[in-house]
């Protein structure tokens, strides 16, 4: 179960990922991502099973008038767009976490990438601590991290104190 100063600074937070999971997931249900202070919004826009869906984040401005800058009173209108990227999550245990399947087919990215890219790549390969050997390998490296998901509604936050 997810505690209050682990994975959340925000009581707000906290509170929004004790409320149940229902029972089934659909294309289109609202959803909010809860980092520690922060919310985005996302929706869900494949269903493979109800352990499997992939989720895009909702575009959000500003209505006219409306200023958010540092205040906790913040509105947005939300919009889908099929341009922002689709991210894959899996469910495991009673946790959802974000699936990033790496193939080896980013080594040969790396070799034509311009050198600053190149750094780039490397280092990301470095985070998820995969040696290109290992790439080699086994072809492909699953990564999974945690994320802590809200069904139901989608919210976006900044959390301006940092």
């Amino acid at each position: 179960m997810p505690k209050l100063g682990k994975d959340f600074g925000s009581i707000v937070n906290y509170t929004c990922s004790l409320a149940k999971e229902p029972a089934t997931l659909y294309v289109g249900m609202p959803l909010t991502m809860l980092y520690w202070s922060d919310r985005h919004p996302y929706e869900i826009v494949e269903v493979k099973d109800q352990k499997h869906i992939k989720i895009r984040e909702l575009d959000h401005k500003t209505p006219a008038g409306q200023n958010n800058a540092f205040t906790d009173s913040q509105h947005y209108e939300y919009s889908s767009n099929p341009d922002n990227p689709v991210i894959t999550m899996t469910k495991r245990g009673k946790y959802w976490y974000r699936t990033t399947t790496i193939t080896k087919d980013i080594l040969d990215e790396i070799e034509k990438a311009e050198p600053s890219q190149q750094i780039v790549l490397k280092c990301f390969l470095a985070n998820q601590n995969i040696t290109p050997e290992a790439l080699l390998k086994r072809g492909k490296i699953t990564k999974y991290s945690r994320e802590n998901l809200a069904f139901g509604f989608a919210e976006y936050y900044y959390d301006w104190s940092f």
